[in-house]
């Protein structure tokens, strides 16, 4: 997932919390986010600078396991802030390349920004002012019949009536390699099989860090702590308590 600053203020100001942290609700963060209208050419650059930014963070993660997706961003966080890493930050700053990843999130900004014709750059509290006018000018247009699909050939063949803007379909929710209670599975070699593998344990039923890890023959322990910890962030599953998670509530 690859969320642009205008994403992540607008799900900030609608999403709620899990425990301290913000919880992704795609009824409330998705479905209703005014995108912009995308000219060709604006539509392969940022096509070609969010394939840059997940190639970056997936090299990273098979380069080494100590980096997550959490601390990655933690660095990027403080890059910006200005404030001082301790050593371990410094380690993953080496690691992760931060200072890239944080670079290519700022050329991403930039061209949605260029997409929805502003200036460049603003404040949260400007960029929330304009995404909100932007929805009522959309529930207008949507009141009309006039649906301003991202994907018109999927989402809506044929179809003139209004529906939501917007639906993610992730790799991760394929439904292959369906979950048999009690049964040892093959652990996925690829990093993408692996999260969706994790996402259908735990969305079976509450299952622990060590559990999910014995469930996978072949599966390391922190690799499965680190791919549950990207699922909870993601909205994709829940935290019920240290190192425990289940399927992700209902929205």
């Amino acid at each position: 997932m690859c969320f642009t600053s205008a994403h992540s203020v607008w799900s900030l100001s609608a999403v709620g919390t899990l425990e301290d942290r913000p919880r992704y609700n795609k009824r409330v963060c998705l479905d209703p986010f005014p995108f912009p209208e995308l000219p060709s050419d604006i539509r392969a650059r940022l096509a070609d600078t969010a394939e840059r930014l997940d190639t970056h963070r997936k090299s990273t993660f098979a380069r080494d396991e100590r980096v997550t997706m959490t601390g990655m961003y933690n660095v990027v966080a403080k890059l910006r802030s200005g404030d001082a890493l301790t050593p371990k930050e410094r380690t993953i700053n080496e690691l992760a390349a931060c200072g890239v990843l944080r670079d290519i999130h700022d050329e991403l900004d930039a061209l949605v920004a260029q997409a929805y014709g502003w200036p460049w750059p603003m404040t949260d509290a400007e960029i929330l002012d304009r995404l909100v006018a932007l929805h009522d000018v959309r529930v207008e247009e949507e009141s009309r019949g006039i649906v301003r699909w991202l994907r018109p050939e999927f989402q809506a063949p044929g179809q003139t009536v209004a529906a939501p803007a917007a639906e993610l379909a992730l790799a991760m929710d394929s439904p292959s390699a369906s979950v048999v209670a009690d049964a040892i599975l093959p652990w996925p070699a690829e990093a993408v099989e692996q999260i969706g593998a994790l996402k259908r344990l735990a969305s079976a039923g509450a299952v622990s860090v060590d559990d999910a890890s014995e469930r996978f023959d072949g599966a390391k322990r922190e690799i499965v702590a680190r791919h549950l910890e990207t699922l909870a962030i993601l909205g994709e599953v829940r935290v019920l308590s240290e190192e425990m998670y289940g399927a992700a509530a209902a929205a």
